[in-house]
């Protein structure tokens, strides 16, 4: 994965926090990882196909799942229930469409987000990539964004019918 095209994913955690959240967020140092294993948290996952095939997840801490989406619908939350993983889809799909709407030269669908919550899961990286996992900091808690991306390789009827149907 090239490290610029984690970048969209960055500037977009950092617009959702501002705009929807009314917060800062701060950014840790990238790590590459060959594989995400299972810890007890909640992990929103969407897929990316287009000129760039790829997978997002936004790995949350419970804590901090209830704070975000709890400030995202102005209410408190005290456990997890469908608001939350309803919540956590939501969040993962804003900041894949904003990224999305970041990246040049690329035509990208999203897919219908997924949530996993527990420790018993393992997020397998596309062939030839790896994760990279971005940490963060906010006043709701700490998180993480994994990423794994890589470009695709079309003919040019279909590259040039991506970026006609993009318009």
């Amino acid at each position: 994965m090239n490290v610029e095209n984690i970048n969209p994913f960055i500037e977009s955690v950092a617009d959702v926090f501002a705009n929807m959240l009314d917060c800062e967020v701060e950014t840790g140092d990238p790590e590459v990882n060959t594989e995400e294993h299972g810890t007890p948290d909640i992990i929103g996952v969407i897929g990316l196909s287009g000129t760039a095939q790829g997978i997002v997840a936004l790995r949350l801490p419970i804590k901090t799942a209830l704070r975000m989406v709890g400030r995202m619908v102005g209410t408190e939350f005290r456990t997890v229930d469908s608001s939350i993983i309803d919540g956590v889809g939501e969040l993962v799909n804003i900041i894949a469409g904003g990224a999305k709407a970041k990246f040049e030269g690329h035509t990208i669908s999203l897919s219908l987000p997924s949530v996993v919550r527990g420790s018993i899961y393992r997020l397998n990286n596309l062939g030839n990539t790896v994760w990279l996992t971005v940490p963060f900091t906010s006043p709701l808690g700490g998180f993480s964004l994994s990423v794994c991306l890589k470009p695709v390789v079309m003919a040019e009827k279909e590259a040039a019918h991506a970026s006609s149907s993009r318009r």
